[in-house]
């Protein structure tokens, strides 16, 4: 007669060490799984971040490019403007470019091409809307200038947002003339920014031989360097910089900066 072997289970200390084991094996599993997500979603918006951006700025540098276009630019045609009769259809050869503050621009060109800078409701104007254009930045949003309304100001009616600010958060946006200096890093606004060397020029064909200065001709009339009745010629170049972060999310930003040369030169006499 055999004897029954007497069984024997798990003692609690092996039962503590198990439960031990399969709690650090789960936890490793979840916290590679949350990395996973995680690193997912910083991808993700990353890259929405970087189109968004990559898209808003070819966006101004096309239209920002075609500034000044007047349709009555043909062989022959006179393009210098005067200054004194803002209804003369050469105002749009000037390119009417302005930078009240940093982070808007102003310009004009002939949209519709009838050689007429038309204004929404001006008497004798072909054109029923007015073609005044623009960019900036507003609410953590880039908007832009529609040609719907006339008002040629950065806060105006006509202006619409291109951007969402419930995606990404336009941190910093800035144009300029002239060459832009190397900026030290700002928190939660944009980071260190490289120099943008590329400056406006002006060139004074009055005197001979023809004198040119790497500024623009508003700068080199302070200077002196351009008096009244002088034929001056201005290659405007436009230095933009956008800086941007994914919406509360400060880990995931993205700084973009371009240079565009305005195709249309600004020919003036000055007064």
């Amino acid at each position: 007669m055999m004897l029954a072997r007497k069984q024997k289970g798990f003692t609690l200390i092996e039962i503590m060490i198990s439960l031990l084991l399969g709690i650090i094996v789960i936890g490793g599993a979840l916290s590679i799984y949350i990395s996973t997500v995680r690193g997912g979603t910083d991808i993700t918006n990353s890259a929405r971040l970087n189109y968004d951006l990559d898209s808003v700025m070819q966006l101004m540098v096309n239209d920002i490019r075609r500034s000044g276009y007047w349709g009555g630019a043909v062989s022959g045609s006179n393009a210098i403007n005067s200054a004194t009769n803002p209804g003369n259809p050469f105002t749009l050869g000037t390119a009417n470019i302005q930078i009240p503050v940093s982070s808007c621009i102003l310009y004009t060109y002939d949209f519709d091409d009838d050689t007429v800078l038309d204004v929404d409701g001006e008497a004798g104007s072909l054109g029923d809307e007015s073609e005044f254009f623009g960019f900036k930045l507003e609410d953590a949003e880039i908007k832009v200038r529609s040609s719907k309304v006339a008002d040629n100001d950065c806060v105006g009616d006509g202006w619409e947002a291109v951007t969402d600010s419930d995606k990404i958060e336009i941190t910093h946006l800035q144009f300029s003339f002239v060459a832009i200096a190397a900026q030290l890093a700002v928190a939660n606004v944009h980071p260190a920014l490289s120099a943008l060397p590329a400056t406006t020029r002006c060139l004074n064909s009055t005197p001979n031989p023809d004198t040119s200065f790497n500024t623009t001709c508003a700068l080199a009339n302070t200077a002196g360097n351009i008096v009244a009745n002088d034929l001056a010629t201005e290659k405007r170049i436009i230095n933009i910089i956008i800086s941007g972060r994914v919406d509360r999310d400060n880990d995931v930003t993205k700084t973009i900066s371009s240079t565009v040369q305005v195709k249309t030169p600004r020919i003036y006499v000055q007064l």
